[in-house]
């Protein structure tokens, strides 16, 4: 893969890989709820939440990998990076540093460490298949 730079990243493409990983993860979600498969202990509830973002995330991954056909590696961090951006901005907004109020909890630096290992994997893996799927190549 000789396409990994950043002048091959086309952000618009992350961020909408970003949008479509999230859509999914949410509605794989809404689908396991509805069946009644979340609610049983914890444990089992992190793990069905895990998958859910992983698949979803290396969907959006594809899609991101296989429309740019260039640096798959660097699209699949960016996506996973666009989650930060996205919780910074919300916490900002509605976090209660500009309105006062203090709803949303803190995330701790586990939590958001395993997020971002799991969505960065999961985008990677996903933005690497659409890569090595694309008709034509960026080299």
């Amino acid at each position: 893969m000789h396409s990994e730079h950043l002048t091959n990243v086309r952000f618009s493409w992350a961020g909408f890989g970003w949008f479509i990983s999230v859509a999914l993860a949410s509605l794989i979600l809404l689908v396991s709820e509805s069946l009644g498969l979340l609610g049983g202990s914890e444990l089992a509830d992190a793990v069905r939440i895990t998958i859910a973002v992983a698949v979803g995330f290396a969907i959006g991954g594809f899609l991101t990998g296989f429309r740019t056909a260039a640096a798959p590696i660097l699209h699949g961090v960016a996506i996973a990076l666009f989650s930060f951006v996205v919780w910074f901005l919300l916490n900002l907004t509605f976090g209660g540093i500009t309105t006062g109020a203090t709803a949303w909890e803190p995330l701790s630096i586990r939590s958001a460490a395993l997020g971002l290992l799991v969505q960065g994997g999961a985008a990677v893996i996903g933005c690497w298949l659409g890569y090595q799927y694309a008709p034509t190549r960026v080299e």
